[in-house]
C-alpha cells in the first residue's frame, strides 16, 4: 500500500514538485509546448494571398480538397456540338440580264422532258377525261349547231362548242364524236345491206353481206380520227399552230351528222338519188369543217400563205370520201 501511494504521488507532482524523488520522467510540461506554439514562425501568414501548402493543413482539409481536385482533374470533357451550315442558296447574278445564253440552254435542258412527259400523258385515262365531261343537254345543242351553222364562219366552233372551256361553254369534247361515229357506222352497214336487198332481184337469194360492217368501221374512224390528226400535224410543220389536235377531232366527229339521215335517205333504190343524199352531206360536212378552221389557220399563216393549200385539201378528202361511201356501200 505504501508503495502504490508513493508512485501515485510521483505521477501527480507538477516541476519543482518532486518531494525529494527524482525528476519524473512521464510527466509533461505544458508550458514548454505553449511556449514554442507562441514562438513557432508563420512563414504563410506574411504573405498576401498565399496558401498553404497540403502537408501544413490540418488532415480533414486534405482529405476534403483532395476529391475535389481529383473531380477537376478527372470531369469529362463537354460535348461539342457542331453546326449544321446552311444550304448555299445560288442566284444569278444582278448583272446578267434576262434572256441570256444561260437561260436559253435551260431552256433547251427542259424540253425534252416536256416533250416526254406529253408523249406519255397521252397513254393516260386522266388526260381525256376532261373531254368526257359533257352531258345530254350539250350534246343535243351540238348535233343542232352542227346543221343549223354549217355555213356560217367559226359560229360553231366558237358559240356552241367553245374556243376554251368557260363557265357556260364546255370546250371540245370527245364524246359526241365517238357516239356519233358509232352510230353511223352502224347506220352506214345497215342502210347498205338494205339497199342492196331492196334492188335485189331474186330477194330469196339474197345473202347479207356481214363485211359491210368491217369496211364501215375502218372508213368512219378513219376519216373521222385519222383524218383531222392528219392535218393537225401538216399544221404543226407548217408553223400554223393555232388548233389543238382535239380540236380538230371534234370538229370531224360533228360533221358526220349530217350524213346520218342521208344513210336512211339512200334506202330508195335509184342511184341518182343516192348520188343527190350523199353529195348534199358531204358539202354540210365539209363547210362546217372548212368554215371553223379557215379563220385560226389564216390568222396563223397571214404571210406565208399556206392555209389556202390545207383548206383545199380538207375539202378534196371529203370528195374523196364521198366516192369511198357510194361505191364501197351503195354501188
Amino acid at each position: 500500500k505504501h508503495r502504490k501511494k508513493t508512485f501515485a504521488t510521483m505521477m501527480n507532482s507538477t516541476a519543482g514538485e518532486d518531494g525529494g524523488f527524482p525528476p519524473n520522467p512521464f510527466r509533461s510540461d505544458s508550458s514548454q509546448p505553449q511556449q514554442q506554439q507562441q514562438q513557432a514562425p508563420d512563414f504563410y501568414s506574411t504573405q498576401t494571398g498565399a496558401q498553404a501548402p497540403a502537408f501544413a493543413q490540418p488532415p480533414m482539409q486534405q482529405q476534403q480538397q483532395q476529391p475535389v481536385a481529383q473531380q477537376q482533374q478527372y470531369a469529362p470533357a463537354a460535348p461539342m456540338v457542331y453546326a449544321t451550315p446552311a444550304p448555299a442558296q445560288y442566284t444569278n447574278p444582278p448583272s446578267v440580264p434576262q434572256g441570256t445564253m444561260d437561260n436559253a440552254n435551260t431552256g433547251i435542258a427542259n424540253a425534252p422532258q416536256s416533250r416526254w412527259a406529253a408523249c406519255v400523258s397521252c397513254f393516260r385515262m386522266e388526260t381525256y377525261l376532261a373531254y368526257f365531261d359533257v352531258d345530254t343537254a350539250d350534246i343535243q345543242d351540238r348535233l343542232k349547231g352542227s346543221v343549223m351553222y354549217f355555213y356560217k364562219p367559226d359560229k360553231f366552233r366558237s358559240e356552241v362548242i367553245g374556243a376554251c372551256r368557260t363557265e357556260t361553254l364546255k370546250g371540245p369534247d370527245l364524246y359526241g364524236p365517238l357516239w356519233v361515229t358509232m352510230t353511223f357506222v352502224f347506220f352506214l352497214a345497215v342502210s347498205s345491206n338494205l339497199s342492196a336487198y331492196i334492188r335485189a332481184d331474186n330477194m330469196t337469194e339474197f345473202e347479207y353481206d356481214i363485211s359491210h360492217m368491217v369496211h364501215a368501221w375502218t372508213v368512219c374512224f378513219g376519216f373521222s380520227f385519222g383524218v383531222p390528226a392528219f392535218w393537225w400535224l401538216v399544221t404543226q410543220c407548217m408553223g400554223m399552230q393555232a388548233l389543238m389536235m382535239v380540236d380538230w377531232i371534234c370538229l370531224y366527229g360533228y360533221s358526220m351528222v349530217p350524213y346520218l339521215p342521208a344513210t336512211i335517205l339512200c334506202l330508195v333504190p335509184w342511184h341518182p338519188w343516192i348520188w343527190i343524199c350523199l353529195t348534199i352531206a358531204t358539202a354540210m360536212s365539209g363547210l362546217l369543217v372548212v368554215r371553223n378552221v379557215a379563220a385560226p389557220l389564216l390568222g396563223a399563216d397571214s404571210q406565208n400563205n399556206k392555209a389556202g393549200p390545207v383548206l383545199l385539201g380538207i375539202l378534196a378528202s371529203h370528195v374523196i370520201f364521198l366516192l369511198v361511201l357510194k361505191i364501197a356501200f351503195y354501188e
